[in-house]
């Protein structure tokens, strides 16, 4: 069975549940229908892109023992469709509050960053998932959502 081809909606539902996921530190098996087997991200903050589920695993508890009390909201959506991929290209503000070991105090963190999403179909079963998500940029900005401290 051939799956149909992938509509904006499905684009935008995935990233919105990636994001909306993460704020909300779901448990990581709840990602792994989001993604690919051989998932590629980047990160600005990592040493390079890495690559599989087992590696967001381990890249996602380290985050899971930094940042809290995450807002991510998408400010602006570019998308580009081709069949059963797409390509969303979002600019989205990221707030949290993160808590280096041993300190004080924790403080809370606001940035923009652009970031693109390569997403597929599944053409068997008609699955969407990402294949690739790269943060291009991340610049730091002030926050809104929370108390700056």
């Amino acid at each position: 069975m051939m799956a149909n081809k992938l509509t904006e909606a499905m684009v935008r539902n995935v990233v919105l549940t990636w994001y909306s996921s993460t704020n909300e530190h779901r448990p990581v098996a709840e990602f792994e229908s989001l993604l690919a087997e051989d998932v590629e991200m980047r990160y600005p903050n990592t040493p390079g892109p890495f690559t599989g589920r087992a590696a967001f695993r381990k890249w996602y508890d380290e985050v899971l023992k930094i940042y809290f009390d995450e807002t991510h909201e998408v400010q602006s959506w570019d998308i580009k469709l081709d069949g059963l991929r797409a390509v969303a290209v979002v600019t989205v503000r990221w707030e949290a509050r993160s808590w280096p070991v041993g300190a004080a105090r924790s403080k809370y963190e606001a940035s923009l960053s652009r970031q693109r999403f390569e997403i597929e179909r599944a053409a068997t079963d008609g699955r969407v998932y990402i294949r690739k998500k790269i943060a291009e940029t991340f610049e730091r900005t002030a926050p809104i959502f929370g108390v700056g401290a």
